[in-house]
């Protein structure tokens, strides 16, 4: 594993105060220093945070196959279409004897009635009464196990219908049209897109120094990303020593796909350096420099650049001085030194 220097550019705010200088119109900027992170920089695999297989919940035969693997399907979108002659012959019967049990509790509702009020005239018994009674609160039983009997099965005809839980791409299809499936039998799987995070191994030589600092920078093809929740394993690996580290990714626009490989900056320590803008650097053939205002006067200094920064910026190595005013545009401070010796 290679050891860098990563600059965070987000850590701070603005380091440079441009001033309008006076000399012909230039602009010019004082050098100030910014935080420097030190980093490691290791390799991370993408994964899906959200990965299920769906499962049938009811039996009969596969009618429907909609989507096909590497799909992209959204939430409760549905997949998979079950034979529904089975559940729907049985949530007729089930309504027909709901029917009759919503019936049978009207007539003893009814019936009740009828004796609790020549009841309370002392004109029949107790023992009547409390049949009438009895009856009432058996055909109440019978009316609830009904109605708890055509929602259960409601819900198998329900399962016939297969939706995907959340929006994301099909990895594997166990099924075919026309097979039977039972209660357990796995359909499909799939990842989710949406929530990713990257799962690296961290040397046991920096791990307490990663864990302390949090930040982490995932550098793509054609982006970074930044990321400071982590999960770090208390636990070392029995034969690389290396702690296994999971860096959640924030939702972003990325392309970033489950299976990738990807960069890690993980940020071991952090110092002030000189950072100047990189449009500010000259380059005249093999000597690199830039142009600092003294005064009215200007002077082309050579200096020592370090990394470039993500926000367009460089590391000054050497060469320049905290306080020293630059100017922002060589090409405008080249000319206008031309046109001061022409004269």
């Amino acid at each position: 594993m290679k050891k860098v220097s990563w600059i965070l550019g987000t850590i701070s705010g603005l380091f440079f105060t441009a001033t309008a200088f006076a000399l012909n119109g230039l602009e010019s900027e004082l050098v100030r220093s910014k935080p420097v992170s030190t980093t490691y920089l290791l390799e991370g695999v993408v994964e899906a945070e959200l990965r299920t297989t769906i499962s049938s919940q009811t039996s009969g035969v596969v009618e429907k196959i909609l989507f096909d693997v590497n799909d992209f399907v959204r939430k409760d979108e549905v997949v998979v279409v079950i034979d529904n002659k089975q559940q729907t012959a049985g949530l007729k019967q089930a309504q027909a004897a709901e029917r009759e049990a919503r019936a049978l509790l009207q007539e003893a509702q009814g019936e009740f009635n009828r004796i609790q009020e020549v009841y309370q005239k002392n004109v029949v018994s107790k023992a009547e009464f409390d049949r009438a009674n009895a009856a009432l609160k058996t055909a109440r039983a019978r009316n609830e196990s009904a109605q708890a009997a055509v929602s259960k099965v409601q819900q198998q005809l329900d399962f016939t219908i297969v939706r995907a839980p959340f929006s994301g791409i099909l990895t594997a299809r166990m099924i075919e049209p026309g097979e039977s499936v039972n209660v357990g039998t796995t359909l499909m799987s799939g990842v989710s897109l949406e929530r990713l995070r990257i799962n690296t191994q961290v040397p046991q030589s920096i791990f307490k120094a990663v864990r302390n600092h949090r930040y982490a920078i995932i550098v793509t093809e054609d982006s970074e990303i930044v990321s400071t929740a982590m999960t770090f394993f208390p636990f070392a690996d029995p034969l690389s020593h290396s702690f296994q580290l999971r860096i959640q990714l924030p939702p972003s626009e990325s392309d970033l796909i489950p299976g990738m490989f990807v960069k890690v900056a993980l940020e071991v320590s952090r110092e002030n350096k000189m950072v100047i803008p990189f449009n500010s650097v000259a380059f005249r053939g093999e000597v690199t420099g830039v142009y600092v205002s003294e005064g009215e006067a200007l002077h082309f200094r050579h200096v020592r650049l370090g990394r470039r920064l993500a926000e367009n910026e460089v590391v000054i190595l050497s060469g320049i001085i905290p306080g020293d005013s630059i100017v922002s545009d060589p090409v405008a401070a080249a000319i206008a030194i031309k046109s001061t010796r022409t004269r």
